[in-house]
């Protein structure tokens, strides 16, 4: 009985010595891999002109998981591998039109048009047919890499992205 007692005794111990505040309780996590990462889609735009408006407006297009304070960037390609971003203005014959872009945080969707100060509607197909753009996503907790709207090449090499990562969507 003297050893039970003991035993017992010894038991209420050690499931007794670890006492004091244990803390908030917290979720398990993946040692920073669930972080949000930033991400580079390339798209290829075509533009529908509306006469009414005199501008030309793209398809719609959606990103899942894009929270408000992310910054959303389009850049439009140039010819070969010089991409730069949007806004971006060309001068012509007639006058002067740009692309430009909206985002909506709500719904996850970029829309691109392309406005200018004369009849848009003589603009040529390259300008509207085909078009290619990219998108990128960055996270609000990596904008501080960054002072000012970096060109393509300094996102890449800034967010260590590579070519091979860019997310193709047609």
């Amino acid at each position: 009985m003297k050893k039970l007692l003991s035993l017992l005794a010894l038991f209420a111990v050690i499931l007794t010595s670890c006492t004091g505040d244990p803390g908030p309780p917290g979720r398990d996590g993946l040692d920073g891999l669930d972080a949000p990462l930033p991400a580079v889609y390339e798209e290829t735009a075509n533009f529908n002109y509306n006469a009414d408006g005199n501008v030309w407006t793209s398809q719609e297009f959606g990103y899942n998981g894009v929270l408000d304070g992310d910054i959303i960037i389009v850049y439009l390609n140039l010819g070969g591998s010089i991409w730069t971003n949007l806004p971006v203005s060309y001068f012509d014959d007639q006058g002067e039109f740009q692309y430009v872009y909206d985002f909506d945080y709500a719904s996850g969707t970029a829309l691109l048009s392309i406005i200018g100060d004369s009849d848009l509607s003589t603009i040529d197909d390259s300008y509207t047919a085909g078009v290619p753009i990219r998108i990128a996503i960055i996270p609000s907790d990596l904008i501080a890499q960054f002072d000012k709207t970096p060109s393509f090449s300094e996102l890449m090499t800034t967010l260590d992205i590579e070519e091979s990562e860019i997310q193709l969507r047609k």
